[in-house]
């Protein structure tokens, strides 16, 4: 499905990546782990296009992506999170998801010129499928107040929420459960198992070791440049390279 075939990427005199593979199978969960600096999130800018390889190519389902914008590739069903969480601190939860939609019918010019009926259509059902998504991220109880005035966890719920408005098939979770209470975490992770069910392709970037263990496919070692793929966390913590430079 995605293939990333002897990507290099450097700034200035870091070396970040140095002929990196990797192969991501459609439906699976992979987790990218790897100390600071091993380009985790470098990787997430190149596959979404917010910054360019040196040399190398990334393929989605073997048509180059590498060479596109990331609205193009958003368009061709990937999306991501932000460690930042890039959520709308001034506008509700659900102002929020609506926002995310594609093709949002607010949002485009040719609208205004549509017959009343047929645009009040088009947004009851993007309400209509907000009201779906809010319930499936349980923030019911939330949904309409501002984005900043509620808890850390619940925005990074929020965060996942306006992915599933974009209805991307691939998704880049940039540590999901960093930092959340008992409560969120539990959510999320049965949210993303749901994701799986339905098909959803994910690659997450996460530190927790409960977590990788219990909800990876695959594990993704980056270090020196490259990556090692591991498919049972007993391995990846039983690798003595993991061991000398991440474990300890």
């Amino acid at each position: 499905m995605l293939e990333i075939k002897n990507i290099y990427k450097s700034f200035g005199e870091q070396k970040v990546l140095q002929g990196l593979n990797m192969s991501i199978d459609k439906g699976k969960i992979y987790t990218l782990v790897g100390g600071n600096g091993t380009g985790k999130t470098t990787l997430f800018n190149l596959i979404t296009g917010f910054l360019k390889p040196d040399k190398g190519e990334i393929l989605l389902n073997n048509k180059r992506l590498d060479k596109h914008s990331p609205v193009s590739i958003n368009s061709k069903g990937i999306t991501r999170t932000f460690q930042d969480l890039r959520i709308i601190n001034q506008l509700t939860v659900k102002e929020n998801i609506l926002l995310s939609f594609k093709e949002n019918p607010g949002e485009r010019i040719f609208n205004s010129i549509l017959p009343a009926g047929i645009f009040k259509k088009q947004y009851f059902n993007f309400f209509e499928k907000t009201e779906q998504i809010i319930e499936k991220v349980h923030l019911e109880n939330v949904k309409n107040n501002l984005a900043g005035e509620i808890s850390y966890g619940q925005q990074k719920l929020l965060t996942i929420a306006c992915l599933l408005a974009n209805d991307a098939e691939i998704l880049l979770l940039d540590e999901p459960v960093a930092g959340i209470d008992k409560e969120n975490y539990i959510r999320i992770y049965d949210l993303i198992i749901q994701l799986k069910k339905e098909g959803k392709t994910i690659i997450q970037i996460e530190h927790n070791h409960k977590f990788v263990e219990s909800l990876s496919d695959g594990i993704w070692f980056l270090n020196a440049g490259k990556a090692v793929l591991f498919d049972q966390y007993n391995e990846f913590v039983k690798d003595r390279i993991v061991k000398e430079v991440y474990l300890n």
